[in-house]
């Protein structure tokens, strides 16, 4: 599609950029022109899609992407969570990104972030020849620095700027002090609402179908209860997401199973004991 015999043409946005450009391009009046523009591309890549926001922005992007697709070009989004849990996004828009292949980008292993820190001394010795980052410290700053692979390249920059301005060599000792507030804690696990469904149908040997239902039999209230209840504590989900999530429950539903289910905590040891456990499941 596009451009076959030349460069494809790729253009990156982040959704705020892509917000600015269409609300500068309505003022000036200028929409047509920044829509044609958009679609004379072959790659569009858009960053942090869950702060796209506004009724006639997502309708925009909603047009501008089935432009692309229908034409052929390629369409590729990121952000922090699926399209099923986009909840500021509109069904159309969050429909047609899960009609594409969603993946799950893991975390960046140990090994890629030493092959990204390893690429990042080789593009700054290529200005700084005496430049020099030992194997020890790659190996430290690659096993320490886990968040992302900009936090790789902001650590060989502050090394290459801390051994210009001092004129000292790369140390084990120098690294540490300079990347120190780039070390952070692991983060807790993201724990997400169809994990907690799964664990808790399997433990009360219900389906999961049957946790999203309007069944009112007890063996099956009970679970969906917990399960609810799971959902507030475990996740940063809002109540009316948790009730969309539930087989579109309204939010007061939801409430009543997690008021009802702390109260019981209290009380039962043995729910108490089936609710920790399934913590620990989820956790680990």
């Amino acid at each position: 599609a596009g451009n076959a015999g030349g460069e494809r043409k790729v253009l990156y946005l982040t959704a705020e950029k892509f917000m600015y450009g269409f609300v500068a391009a309505l003022k000036s009046q200028t929409a047509l022109a920044f829509k044609e523009a958009l679609r004379g591309i072959d790659v569009l890549v858009i960053d942090d899609l869950q702060f796209l926001q506004g009724k006639s922005t997502q309708a925009e992007f909603c047009h501008t992407l089935n432009a692309l697709i229908d034409a052929g070009r390629q369409v590729v989004i990121a952000a922090d969570r699926p399209p099923s849990d986009l909840e500021s996004l509109d069904d159309r828009v969050r429909s047609r990104l899960a009609g594409g292949l969603v993946v799950e980008m893991a975390t960046l292993g140990e090994d890629l972030r030493l092959g990204i820190l390893n690429s990042r001394v080789a593009a700054a010795r290529a200005h700084h020849a005496s430049f020099d980052v030992p194997e020890p410290v790659l190996d430290y700053l690659a096993r320490s620095i886990t968040h992302n692979g900009r936090d790789l390249e902001g650590a060989i920059n502050r090394l290459l700027a801390h051994s210009k301005l001092n004129n000292q060599p790369v140390t084990l000792d120098m690294a540490e002090r300079e990347v120190r507030d780039l070390v952070r804690p692991q983060e807790p696990k993201r724990i997400k609402i169809e994990d907690i469904q799964r664990v808790v149908a399997r433990q009360y040997n219900v389906s999961r179908s049957d946790l999203l239902s309007s069944r009112r039999t007890a063996n099956v209230v009970r679970p969906r209860q917990v399960a609810m209840y799971l959902a507030k504590t475990l996740t940063l989900r809002s109540l009316p997401e948790i009730g969309r999530r539930f087989g579109g429950r309204d939010h007061t539903n939801v409430l009543h199973a997690v008021r009802k289910i702390e109260a019981q905590v209290g009380n039962d040891t043995t729910l108490n004991d089936e609710v920790e456990a399934l913590k620990r499941q989820l956790q680990d």
